[in-house]
């Protein structure tokens, strides 16, 4: 079977995707009145899962799913196989195939994910992949199909024209990166264009191998949402809602009383114009079967049957008295402003309980909760409270789950003998791999952190990972005092702690 020379030679980052997780699917789902299937006992496909950084978290979190994974690198496919096979994982496969040429007796899945496929492949493949979800999904199934968007891609063109035109085509992949990277400073110094400017100045600071394959790889076709739509239904497919984060929604103006099928077309050509409007560059795309229930714009009073979670903090005097702006930061760097004081008490209550999620009741009554223990009195606008939090769903600094979904035990403290999972260890162990988190997060550890990671099995006390890490640190070269070691420590393990590994 052929392979892809150029994701051999520079492999997309695996990474976990929090977007992709099916109870978060599920959840974003539901906000458009589409009820998908019990993520617990799931179906899973992912396609172009790479080495597995995405698909085997998630059938590391939910033991009686199966899931499946397809990848044409053959290096990538292989490495997945053999780390599954050496955490011990039964409900996990990887296999080295071609997405367009998939056996029928694959099966049904509840949920297939395709991250960063289809813009990315030749148009015979962008079909065989919408022809997959046709005869692959469950009934109620959804499929995550993420893809480019002209709206926003427009005005970066000139620089994948000038980077495909000055470089060496015929270089293998790292070559002709390095070149990029040389061409690139030329650009900064030739051109004026302040998006242009901007987009170069990121690809200075992003991986090796995302430069290449938005720049550099032959294929990276944007399309517009309506031409998506148009050939979603040429396949038997509908469009759900948007799995990723958003500036805005859609809302239709005189859609009372009209079915889902009747504001379908309405809603299609609002999701173009708002492309257009915001510039939009990246769609993370939820689509089921056409014979499947139709769907709807999202709607905030489907918030009630959702529960939720975040990872934020707050560096000011949170107001929750008056409806000041104030910013929240997760921890990849991020900021939301929040207004509204429930909402913000709101956060507030899921940050201390994070990784737990609470239910939309669970949520009201600790946010009133945190506003008595501060001292704060007063009615409180609950429809604008609803509204707030619904703009925070959106744009994902609160990420939607289904009640009932409770990430798996976590332990509340580091204990006398911490003991990370197995599969945090086999990830910090295995070159290329990043840890990943309880809520299907990357979490940032150095080479100090990741090699305590692996001797926390329960076996050592504190102690003793002091002692470990006193002399890997000597071995290294690098000299702390005790008292840093002993702060690095107690901070590494409740950052483990809070991420749940």
């Amino acid at each position: 079977m052929p392979t892809l020379a150029s994701y051999d030679e520079l492999p997309y980052d695996s990474l976990p995707l929090s977007e992709t997780q099916p109870d978060c699917l599920a959840a974003v789902a539901r906000l458009h009145g589409f009820d998908a299937p019990d993520p617990a006992h799931a179906c899973i496909l992912e396609l172009g899962c790479a080495q597995g950084g995405n698909l085997v978290p998630l059938a590391w979190r939910w033991p009686q799913s199966e899931c499946v994974g397809v990848e044409l690198s053959r290096v990538q496919a292989e490495a997945g196989a053999a780390f599954i096979q050496r955490l011990g994982l039964p409900n996990a496969q990887i296999m080295h195939g071609d997405l367009a040429a998939l056996p029928d007796e694959l099966g049904a899945f509840d949920y297939i994910i395709a991250h960063g496929v289809f813009s990315w492949v030749p148009p015979a493949v962008q079909q065989a992949l919408l022809e997959v979800c046709r005869r692959h999904l469950s009934p109620q199934g959804v499929a995550y199909i993420s893809f480019n968007v002209t709206a926003g891609w427009s005005a970066l063109r000139p620089l994948r024209d000038a980077l495909l035109a000055r470089t060496p085509p015929e270089s293998a992949a790292p070559q002709r990166y390095a070149a990029a990277r040389i061409v690139l400073d030329e650009l900064a110094q030739e051109w004026t264009d302040p998006a242009l400017l901007k987009e170069i100045a990121y690809l200075k600071t992003a991986a090796p191998s995302y430069l290449f394959h938005e720049y550099l790889a032959e294929y990276n076709a944007p399309m517009p949402f309506g031409e998506f739509a148009a050939q979603l239904d040429a396949h038997g497919l509908r469009y759900v809602g948007e799995a990723g984060p958003r500036r805005a929604v859609v809302e239709l103006e005189d859609a009372w009383g009209l079915t889902p099928e009747g504001m379908a077309g309405r809603w299609l050509d609002a999701e173009s114009a708002l492309d257009d409007a915001l510039g939009t560059r990246f769609r993370r795309a939820l689509i089921a079967r056409a014979d499947a229930p139709c769907a709807q714009p999202p709607r905030a009073e489907a918030l009630s049957e959702l529960a939720f979670y975040a990872d934020l903090a707050c560096d000011e005097e949170i107001d929750l008295e008056h409806a000041s702006e104030q910013s929240f930061v997760n921890p990849t760097g991020n900021t939301f402003m929040v207004t509204d004081p429930l909402a913000k008490a709101a956060l507030i209550a899921l940050s201390s309980a994070y990784p737990r999620a609470l239910s939309y009741p669970e949520l009201l009554a600790a946010a009133h909760a945190v506003r008595r223990e501060f001292g704060v009195a007063g009615e409180v606008d609950t429809a604008r409270f609803n509204q707030a939090w619904f703009s925070l769903v959106s744009t994902h600094s609160v990420i939607p789950t289904l009640p009932g979904q409770t990430a798996p035990e976590a332990a509340n403290e580091p204990g006398s003998h911490p003991r990370a999972h197995a599969l945090a260890r086999l990830q910090a162990t295995t070159p290329g791999w990043v840890v990943s988190g309880i809520r299907h997060v990357a979490i940032d550890l150095d080479a100090p952190a990741r090699a305590m990671l692996q001797w926390m099995d329960g076996s050592r006390d504190q102690a003793a990972l002091g002692e470990a890490m006193q002399a890997y640190l000597t071995e290294a070269g690098i000299e702390w005092s005790p008292e840093q070691l002993a702060q690095r420590i107690d901070h590494q393990l409740w950052q483990m702690v809070r991420q749940g590994v």
